[in-house]
């Protein structure tokens, strides 16, 4: 099961990457959870980690898959005071 998980996760990931215009998506877990839920169908969706930090898990795990795929991920935070988690993908 959390093989599954981690296999729709990646493929969302490299659909949102071949998406986008341009070579770089940055956002926090929210945001991904967002931007992969357009791409993904509607069983895979229901699959997804219910909490940002259960996704941020899921995104670490497979973060090794997508670097070998030509996608940097890159996790940090803001510089504000609130100092926002983010994920940046490049391509």
């Amino acid at each position: 099961m959390t093989r599954d998980i981690e296999d729709i996760v990646f493929r969302g990931v490299t659909s949102i990457m071949e998406g986008q215009s341009g070579s770089r998506w940055t956002g926090t877990m929210t945001n991904l959870n967002t931007a992969l839920n357009r791409v993904l169908s509607q069983r895979q969706r229901t699959l997804l980690p219910g909490s940002p930090s259960a996704l941020r898990v899921v995104v670490n795990k497979v973060a090794n898959r997508l670097r070998s795929r030509g996608i940097g991920v890159r996790f940090g935070r803001t510089t504000d005071h609130a100092r926002t988690r983010f994920v940046r993908f490049t391509q």
